[in-house]
């Protein structure tokens, strides 16, 4: 690809990347400090370097690409940032300071094509480490991806069904969820986590545990100022129960500090480890045990005991292995009676599991009433509740309805597989096991002798997939791409250079294009509604169920215009742009254009009939329709999510 056109392809990305800067943010003045940062730091370098830069001024061209694709991350960061360690924000200017003195040293020690692969996901490791905050972190994943492609040499193969059959589905689950913004979003991350994985198996192995051991190392610098800050906050206290930590599910930090403490125990491991990599790792394994003591996952914890049994369980010899089995029942009992006795939560307490089986069968036998054969979409939780068809009558519905109103949410299904079955139906899960079938039987083989060889990486996948029996996080953003770079490890083998590509494009190389050309169109419609939400923010305000609300206060009346859009324009936009604009226009024209679009888009009827209601109140319009409207809202909305009493 590299080719064809390069300083047409680098123009189109510094051009891509500088507009993103230029979208309204509400860090205006952290813009100016981080480009500022990203600049200086760049130039500093190239000046301490000067001979190399007049002699290989394209390497250093790629470096600014990178650097300035970190500021954009960190911005993105900074914008929905709940953490305030210092004033004006001094804590994610130092975290972005000290990462780009990270991205420098490896510009520096790692060699122009090692750089040409890791550098862009170097960029993205603030993603795809920690559970940070981003709208749409898919944008500057899809730009480190194009970025890649620019700059890597890929081998030109002959495409495989197998590989285009997965692209045809992947473009079609897209194309289903199109105007459902959360689905979407979790599409476009599912496609490029594929892509990921086609392009990190032209990687060295030991590029791809660079990567993964910069993951951990991000992850480790995030957390160290999250405990200063609860350090600092005199509420927080250790044994306390919480949902959530600075708005961070409780349950995300534990099932990501799980895969950072696997990871560590798979690197240390490693044959070849420095005394500098042993302290870097043992830091890695007590931030992670810190998390779990934060967070009392029960989930995560005993996840963890797993997989560390399992390990000393293959370490150990015939004689030793019977005296390992009665320490670690040892081990299990004391941390059953450390959650009895030293914390809010129990281990003996069912109720949550109990909750999860009343959504699991909920999410079952709805999608088998009412979308058996492709199911819900990639965000099946805000569509379940309101099947109309609904009709099962046990306690199981107390259970859903007290978690609909307790954590002001959709019933999440906290179960990977039952999510999936909700996503994609029946038809899904054919395709899935008839994808685990051939590949069995058409390496049956090679795989046992992979997973013989690979005896820790195969441990990790395996004692993930049990812990997301009772969670689902792999669809979240850094577990789902650090699970695909330890997936890879299993087909990499230690190369000493990469392939190099042939003289013509294949079609796999031409799909690569196809899929670039893809990722800039939803990218700019992810930041185009980014833009937009962030500029007239002052009119309405979050909420779970509707979206957004309008303001009643004064902050919404200022004199700043919105633009008109057809119902063409919310069809590419989405629906968190239009009900944005539902709620953000008040004049009586606008009210009633978006309403009638509302019905004409058939995807939220409850939210239509419920806005409907409350349009037909405030007006005065037509009072004797409000008993047929409350009916269809009642048809519609089976948990009264939208009866503003029962809330």
């Amino acid at each position: 690809m590299k080719r064809f056109y390069p300083f047409v392809i680098d123009f189109v990305i510094l051009i891509g990347i500088s507009l993103l800067f230029q979208t309204y943010t509400n860090q205006k003045n952290f813009k100016l400090d981080i480009i500022g940062l990203g600049i200086f730091s760049f130039l500093a370098y190239s000046i301490y370097r000067w001979r190399v830069f007049i002699k290989d001024p394209l390497h250093f061209w790629n470096l600014f690409h990178v650097i300035l694709l970190t500021c954009f991350v960190f911005l993105k960061i900074a914008e929905y940032d709940p953490i305030q360690i210092f004033p004006q924000k001094l804590g994610i200017k130092l975290v972005t300071l000290i990462w780009l003195l990270f991205i420098l040293i490896s510009f520096h020690k790692l060699s122009v094509k090692q750089f040409q692969n890791l550098g862009p996901f170097l960029a993205m490791v603030p993603v795809l480490s920690f559970i940070d905050f981003m709208a749409y972190p898919s944008v500057p994943i899809a730009i480190a991806l194009i970025l890649t492609l620019r700059n890597s040499n890929l081998p030109a193969k002959k495409i495989k069904p197998f590989y285009l059959l997965s692209l045809i589905i992947l473009f079609l689950i897209i194309g289903r969820d199109w105007w459902d913004d959360f689905a979407l979003q979790r599409g476009v991350l599912i496609l490029e986590a594929f892509l990921f994985f086609q392009i990190i198996q032209n990687w060295e192995k030991n590029d791809l545990i660079l990567f993964l051991k910069s993951c951990i190392f991000f992850y480790i610098i995030n957390s160290i100022f999250i405990y200063f800050a609860l350090y600092l906050d005199p509420k927080f206290q250790i044994t306390s129960y919480r949902e959530n930590v600075y708005l961070i599910p409780v349950s995300l930090l534990a099932s990501n500090s799980l895969l950072m403490i696997m990871m560590s125990v798979l690197f240390w491991f490693e044959p070849t480890k420095n005394k500098f990599e042993k302290i870097f790792l043992i830091i890695a394994f007590l931030v992670s045990v810190i998390w779990f003591g934060i967070t009392v996952s029960r989930n995560s914890i005993g996840s963890l005991l797993i997989f560390l049994f399992f390990v000393l369980y293959i370490r150990q010899d015939q004689t030793k292995k019977k005296n390992l089995l009665y320490g670690f029942i040892t081990l299990i009992a004391a941390v059953g009676f450390a959650f009895l006795f030293f914390t809010e939560k129990s281990i003996f307490n069912l109720g949550s599991t109990a909750v999860r089986l009343s959504i699991w069968g909920f999410y079952i036998i709805n999608t088998l009433q009412e979308n058996p054969i492709f199911g819900f979409g990639l965000y099946p939780e805000n569509k379940i509740p309101f099947d109309s068809a609904f009709n099962i009558k046990n306690e199981s519905l107390h259970y859903i309805k007290d978690y609909i109103v307790n954590f002001d949410s959709f019933p999440l299904a906290h179960n990977l597989y039952v999510q999936f079955f909700g996503s994609f139906g029946i038809l899904g899960l054919v395709f899935l096991f008839s994808i685990l079938s051939y590949c069995l039987y058409q390496k049956r083989i090679n795989l046992a002798s992979v997973v013989k060889k690979n005896q820790l990486v195969s441990l990790v996948l395996f004692v993930w997939m049990l812990h997301e029996l009772y969670d689902f996080n792999s669809l979240e953003i850094s577990n789902l791409f650090v699970l695909v770079g330890i997936s890879a490890i299993l087909v990499l083998k230690n190369q000493e250079g990469l392939i190099e590509k042939q003289s013509d494009i294949s079609a796999k190389q031409f799909s690569y294009i196809i899929i670039a050309i893809f990722l800039m169109i939803v990218s700019f419609r992810f930041s185009y509604v980014d833009h937009f939400t962030l500029k007239f923010a002052r009119k309405v305000i979050p909420h779970n169920f509707e979206f957004y609300l309008p303001r009643k206060d004064s902050v919404s009346k200022f004199n700043q215009s919105m633009p008109e859009f057809s119902l063409s324009d919310y069809f590419f936009l989405g629906n968190k742009f239009f009900f944005y604009n539902l709620a953000a226009k008040d004049d009586l024209e606008s009210n009633l254009k978006h309403l009638n679009y509302c019905f004409e888009l058939h995807n939220y009827p409850a939210i239509c009939y419920s806005k409907l209601i409350q349009f037909q109140s405030r007006q005065k319009y037509f009072p004797e329709l409000n008993p047929l409207f409350q009916y269809f809202l009642n048809l519609y909305d089976p948990f009264g999510i939208y009866q503003r009493e029962q809330l």
